[in-house]
């Protein structure tokens, strides 16, 4: 496949949990849950970073500390699956660069810093709804 034919989106989003404008630390063993049965390489603390392979074949690495985890190319199919599954369990956003904040749902938004508040968008966490809005259909 050539460049023109890779379906991946090369850009970053962001999957934090804020408090009062604050990010809270994420809780590491949801995160094992999560992606544990696509972990294709990692190490025992995540904080190297986590390369997953989706049931649809598509390898998508992801940057971990405590605070938050990021993706800087991702797929279309089954990633997003994963990514709602995640966000909706740890009681994360999404903060993609080129898009308004991804909120669970509306109590979220007082949460976020106060620049993200406003623009800020309610999705319901379901892979094909995530897709939807990060690739603008």
């Amino acid at each position: 496949m050539n460049a023109r034919e890779d379906p991946t989106m090369s850009r970053m989003l962001f999957v934090l949990r804020y408090s009062n404008g604050e990010p809270e630390p994420l809780d590491m063993d949801l995160v094992r849950d999560v992606l544990g049965s696509y972990v294709v390489d990692t190490d025992d603390d995540l904080m190297n970073g986590v390369l997953i392979r989706t049931a649809d074949d598509r390898e998508v690495g992801f940057d971990v500390n405590p605070l938050c985890l990021a993706v800087s190319r991702f797929p279309p199919g089954q990633f997003f699956d994963i990514l709602a599954q995640l966000v909706d369990r740890l009681g994360a956003s999404v903060l993609p660069t080129d898009r308004p904040a991804i909120l669970r749902e509306e109590g979220h938004r007082a949460h976020l810093p106060e620049p993200a508040r406003e623009s800020a968008a309610v999705v319901e966490m379901t892979g094909s709804a995530l897709e939807n809005f990060l690739s603008g259909s």
